[in-house]
């Protein structure tokens, strides 16, 4: 009779609710700091106003106008946001990030989550 004992203490830890949350938390992090140059800057009160949710599930603008900018449409029109100030920012800067960071992304979950 032979007997095996596998010992999964660390597979538990690596893919706990808690790993994954800190991992999350660092890619909320790092795609904070990797958007921040495409957000629209004319004062810069939109790019300040960005905060991570506790989870690290979203990363919300928190101004009137956040969502305006980031469609890049106003009203109940739906009229086209047209004058984009600081170059190389426009509407869905997330978009604009991911398709440059996404590597760094996983890199930073990985990470985070101890993986």
């Amino acid at each position: 009779m032979v007997q095996v004992n596998i010992n999964i203490t660390g597979v538990r830890r690596k893919l706990s609710s808690q790993a994954q949350q800190q991992g999350q938390r660092a890619l909320a992090n790092q795609a904070l700091a990797d958007m921040n140059p495409f957000v629209p800057a004319d004062e810069t009160t939109l790019r300040q106003s960005a905060t991570i949710a506790t989870d690290g599930s979203a990363v919300n603008y928190n101004t009137p106008y956040a969502k305006a900018q980031f469609y890049g449409r106003v009203g109940k029109g739906g009229y086209p946001v047209r004058n984009y100030t600081t170059p190389g920012t426009g509407p869905r800067w997330d978009e604009k990030a991911k398709s440059i960071h996404m590597k760094d992304w996983e890199d930073a979950f990985k990470k985070g989550a101890d993986w």
